[in-house]
């Protein structure tokens, strides 16, 4: 795996010495059984070329970014550099070694550059026997073709836009209204310009303010349809400016992070109505004139890497599955030790999400999906942990054609090598 690029060197409060790099890999392989000890190299870098020779930090080992597994390590990087260091779990998860700064013999703190919180190594222990943490209610199908039905005729307004430029395509700002009048989800439609039948892309962006151009996270690698939606409760802005504010002033408005939003219950809870309104958008698209009828992609990372697992299961014209990275996954992980799938709704919630969250758990979904897809999962997670993403994977019925890219020095993001296999997974589906 090509490793991380260096971010650049930081300066924060006084004593704090411009950032260094630490590497933490696993010796050997990158998946191990159960119980089996798990060497890992630790490197720490002055710059590219010359080592610390100086300063102490301390390791800690975590199942999957949950619960300690062992006693923490003290490295005395004065005794020797790069060092070895050992772990091992006894179940299924993920070995997750975080990192303290460095301080130095005169006192100092040195900050580790190339993660953006705590540097990471991590290992997988038999990760494709990983489960969720919780059951899956038994009303959850009828909940959700519940909501199915409720939004069946919810309002859609499409509305050209031809001051929005983008080659190729003609853009519109596509609305869907949710029935009980209380909000939306607000976004573009894009359409080639050369007339004719195309396949169809639909997603939405990962958490935050959303986004306020029509250029899909992963733009479709053949000539298509794009529908790009943002979850916000709000109008798309003219640009990203205009969109940060009005994001700002929504959740000041709630006084509360959105996906965090609605939290009594099940019937109120943020995305019941985003998901329903998404899977609205994505019938109408599939009843455009211009859409081939065969080829429907449902795709996103993150949040909307699990809302393309969520609504790619639940809505017959979906044909495949592209979820990077995904969140809203196995909202019980943290009984079994592990730390749960953003935004990790028992921790945050407190326990007060506990009731209902299952029916918002993208591996239950996940356990429904009838289609092709594709996951990536990064191995140094601290946000959708892997052990939440492998979750989510296995329970994709095996009769199904599924393809999990591992990405064993990655966090919540990517790798240069992702892209061609998941723009060839898309071609290929999209044009069989």
């Amino acid at each position: 795996m090509r490793k991380q690029l260096l971010l650049a060197g930081l300066l924060g409060a006084a004593g704090l010495l411009n950032a260094q790099n630490l590497d933490i890999v696993p010796v050997g392989k990158i998946n191990f059984k159960a119980g089996e000890e798990i060497s890992f190299t630790v490197t720490a870098q002055k710059n590219k070329k010359e080592l610390l020779k100086d300063g102490t930090f301390t390791l800690t080992f975590h199942n999957s970014g949950g619960k300690k597994i062992q006693d923490d390590v003290t490295i005395d990087l004065a005794k020797g550099n790069p060092v070895k260091v050992s772990a091992k779990l006894d179940h299924p998860g993920f070995v997750l070694i975080k990192a303290s700064n460095v301080k130095t013999a005169d006192g100092k703190i040195v900050k580790w550059s190339n993660h953006p919180f705590a540097p990471l190594g991590g290992a997988a222990v038999e990760p494709e026997k990983i489960v969720t943490g919780s059951d899956c209610p038994k009303d959850f199908d009828q909940f959700w073709q519940d909501g199915i039905k409720a939004f069946e005729n919810a309002k859609i307004t499409v509305k050209p836009a031809p001051e929005i430029k983008r080659n190729g395509f003609k853009v519109s700002r596509f609305t869907v209204e949710f029935p009980d009048g209380s909000g939306l989800v607000d976004g573009f439609l894009s359409i080639p310009d050369k007339p004719g039948k195309y396949p169809a892309q639909a997603g939405v962006p990962g958490a935050g303010s959303g986004k306020a151009d029509p250029i899909p996270r992963w733009p479709s690698p053949v000539p298509a349809i794009e529908l790009w939606l943002n979850v916000q409760n709000i109008r798309t802005g003219a640009n990203q400016k205009e969109q940060r504010e009005r994001y700002q002033a929504y959740v000041k408005s709630l006084g509360i992070a959105y996906w965090f939003s609605g939290s009594k219950d099940r019937d109120t809870y943020f995305y019941r109505k985003v998901w329903l309104a998404v899977n609205r958008a994505v019938d109408y698209v599939a009843a455009l004139p211009e859409y081939d009828g065969k080829h429907f992609a449902m795709v996103g990372n993150s949040q909307g890497g699990g809302t393309a697992l969520v609504v790619g299961s639940m809505n017959k014209n979906i044909t495949c599955i592209v979820a990077t990275v995904p969140a809203l996954c196995d909202h019980g992980g943290w009984k079994e030790g592990r730390q749960a799938g953003w935004p990790q709704l028992h921790a945050n919630l407190k326990g007060k999400a506990d009731a209902w969250m299952s029916y918002f758990d993208a591996v239950n979904f996940a356990a429904r999906i009838k289609v092709p897809t594709l996951v990536s999962v990064g191995y140094v997670d601290v946000t959708c942990s892997p052990s939440s993403v492998y979750a989510a994977f296995n329970a994709i019925p095996a009769n199904m054609q599924k393809i999990i890219f591992p990405m064993p020095r990655s966090g919540h993001r990517g790798t240069g090598a992702l892209t061609p296999v998941l723009n060839k997974f898309l071609k290929e589906q999209q044009t069989k």
